[in-house]
């Protein structure tokens, strides 16, 4: 870090006043000083440097990942302390529905990339590894080396989220093939409508289809239990290949993924605490945890995207309750957040012990600062679309942050001031946690795993692929354009 950002991040750490431009503004009670943050130009700026930290560490034409297979996705650069420098099954595909979404949105450049990804899946699902082969459950292992080999050491096995995600995105492309006319890609790579499967989409559809009742580790890979991450991520999978499979008349297959997909749907509910008021992340574990967990709010936004798949999306009253919830626990957990800096500095979960490097006391994480900007960038996307929002009766003590003497229940329709005044009210605080994570990326842009909840700075893996697939998806949904 260079020495005059250190030099602006310790002044920060001080009592002071901040306006935050780009219709966000918080004013501490006590002016000591003013600075500006223009959230707009913060985002304009940075988003070309988190592009080229994404590419840099996918192979094997990335900086970072030069050695590594075609396709293939470095966690981060990072070799000791940690050593992120290995591919997870889970963040290769939340990136590349980065790279996917990029193509969606019109840049053709990156297919090369997309293919190349379909070959490394499909390689790393052949490849033996301690949690089966391509039949017997090898396909839930969530890490492997760079070159495709299996990573054999001890380690949280097998994960069911990671073959959830790879076939929302790789659904997604073949859909667009099969729009275009591409068919014989889709059956020869991606879809093929026989048992045994032999094609990437397929395999992962039956491993999903037939494991999602299992326990398995979590997102953070601490735990076997059932998460609710997991199951609403194989819930849209399951969905979404369903429709896959009926376009490649594979309609015996359609069936039995709705079926599935309807089971996950009736199980999720019992993630709901009424007591706690919050969705909790896992169900089968006895580890004294709250279930508060920055992984909810990426379920929320992972198994629905922007058409939505009906279930716990990000304007959903029990959402925004979970987000309430969150947002109560950690503000006064992390001194930085009483340093009179706008936003409010998330991590994983209020028991979470790993500060990036082993095991002493958490820090807040980049992804889960910035999906809170995202879940409230999106609900207000959905308020807009349907041309009203209605006031949640589980979430009501979220709205009142923005509407004191908002009424649980009531209906305001786009016209009415009380929406324009909620409505601003989720920007502005989704504007602060963007400014918060721009106090805490370095002067060049890089972003890591975790900032210090102490003084700011960044902590754990540098560089970090899915902290840039993050912010990148949250300036997305800022701008009303959520991702796929």
């Amino acid at each position: 870090m260079h020495y005059l950002r250190r030099l602006l991040l310790v002044a920060l750490a001080l009592p002071q006043a901040f306006i935050v431009t780009a219709d966000v503004q918080l004013q501490p009670v006590e002016e000591i000083e003013k600075r500006q943050i223009n959230v707009n130009s913060w985002i304009q700026s940075q988003t070309p440097v988190s592009w080229t930290g994404l590419y840099r560490n996918i192979g094997n034409t990335g900086q970072f990942a030069t050695n590594t297979d075609a396709g293939s996705v470095i966690a981060s650069p990072s070799t000791s302390s940690p050593d992120y420098f290995y591919q997870w099954v889970r963040d290769s595909a939340l990136v590349f529905k980065v790279v996917l979404n990029q193509f969606i949105n019109g840049d053709t450049s990156v297919e090369s990339h997309i293919r190349n990804y379909v070959t490394e899946s499909n390689k790393l699902q052949h490849t033996n590894n301690p949690s089966g082969d391509y039949y017997t459950g090898g396909i839930g292992e969530p890490k492997f080396h760079v070159n495709g080999a299996a990573y054999d050491a001890g380690w949280g096995r097998p994960q069911h989220d990671g073959p959830a995600l790879r076939a929302i995105v790789l659904s997604e492309y073949a859909n667009i093939l099969l729009d275009r006319g591409d068919i014989s890609y889709v059956k020869d790579n991606l879809y093929k409508a026989v048992l045994p499967y032999d094609t990437v989409i397929k395999a992962d559809l039956e491993h999903v289809s037939h494991k999602w009742q299992e326990n398995n580790f979590d997102l953070w890979e601490e735990v076997s239990a059932r998460h609710f991450f997991t199951h609403i991520v194989q819930r849209r999978a399951l969905f979404a290949g369903a429709e896959l499979a009926d376009r490649l008349n594979d309609t015996g297959a359609a069936t039995w993924y709705r079926q599935q997909a309807d089971a996950i749907g009736t199980y999720l509910p019992n993630f709901w605490s009424s007591s706690k008021n919050h969705i909790v992340a896992m169900l089968d574990a006895n580890n004294g945890r709250s279930g508060i967990d920055c992984g909810n709010l990426l379920g929320a936004i992972h198994g629905n995207g922007k058409r939505g798949w009906g279930l716990y999306s990000p304007e959903s009253d029990e959402v925004l309750a979970t987000l309430d919830a969150l947002i109560n626990v950690f503000q006064p957990m992390y001194p930085i957040n009483n340093n009179g800096m706008p936003g409010i500095a998330v991590g994983r979960y209020p028991e979470d012990v790993y500060d990036g490097a082993g095991t002493s006391i958490a820090n807040p994480w980049f992804i889960c600062t910035f999906t809170t900007a995202e879940i409230l960038y999106t609900a207000v996307q959905k308020y807009r679309d349907d041309g009203k929002l209605t006031v949640g009766t589980k979430s009501i003590s979220w709205f009142r942050r923005f509407l004191p003497n908002a009424v649980a229940g009531t209906v305001y329709q786009s016209t009415d001031p009380n929406f324009t005044t909620i409505v601003n009210g989720f920007l502005q605080f989704a504007d602060n946690q963007m400014a918060r994570g721009a106090y805490h990326t370095t002067s060049d842009g890089s972003i890591s795993e975790q900032f210090s909840r102490y003084d700011g700075f960044q902590k754990g893996a540098r560089d970090l692929t899915w902290s840039y697939a993050s912010f990148l998806t949250a300036a997305w949904a800022r701008e009303g354009e959520v991702a796929f």
